[in-house]
């Protein structure tokens, strides 16, 4: 075999064991227009989460539906169990829409602040006192609404760069596993994927 077909098969070879490795995160059906990140991924991000958002104490995917948030505010923990549905892309950011599986459940060691739960509960129905949630997310019924700059969400940046701004994707996620449906085609070469390599830790 002379060298030149020694570097291809080389190269060939390495492609296939990377696209192998994305494929334990990222898998997607490119005639069903739609990509699935696995639950290694879905982990992965709420970790980020986690080490991003101040009030935001844990996020971990629920065994069957959604993603359970723990939110500590005033000595009060808040948990929301949620699932994704719909991502706006925008030039500068990205717009979020998140049903509540569950009313917020509220708890707190302490016993006077259990009374003001019981009457966050009696007087305001469950709702979210004011200040709970950072400014760029709102709560409407069982809506979730958040924005957030491009820059934040690496991931979705390095998926969907190529997609038209007013883009929608559409999602949810089961048992760990965040499926992404898109209005296009996709395939390995629409992505950033040294940017996912670095996300990954795969460079």
């Amino acid at each position: 075999m002379g060298i030149f077909n020694k570097i291809t098969a080389t190269f060939q070879e390495s492609k296939k064991i990377l696209k192998r490795t994305l494929e334990e995160y990222i898998i997607f059906h490119s005639e069903a227009k739609q990509l699935t990140l696995r639950k290694k991924m879905v982990l992965l991000l709420c970790k980020q989460a986690e080490s991003r958002v101040e009030q935001l104490t844990s996020l971990e995917p629920d065994s069957e539906e959604g993603l359970i948030a723990t939110i500590e505010y005033n000595k009060v923990q808040i948990k929301l169990h949620f699932t994704p549905e719909k991502i706006t892309l925008h030039q500068d950011y990205f717009e979020g829409e998140l049903r509540l599986l569950r009313s917020p459940q509220f708890d707190s060691e302490s016993s006077i602040y259990r009374y003001l739960i019981a009457g966050w509960k009696t007087f305001l129905g469950g709702t979210l006192p004011n200040g709970v949630l950072p400014k760029e997310v709102r709560i409407e019924n069982n809506k979730v609404y958040y924005t957030l700059p491009r820059n934040q969400l690496q991931l979705l940046d390095a998926l969907f760069h190529n997609l038209e701004n007013g883009s929608a994707l559409m999602a949810n996620l089961k048992q760990g596993d965040l499926t992404i449906e898109t209005s296009v085609e996709l395939n390995w070469n629409d992505f950033k994927l040294q940017n996912l390599f670095q996300l990954l830790n795969l460079k």
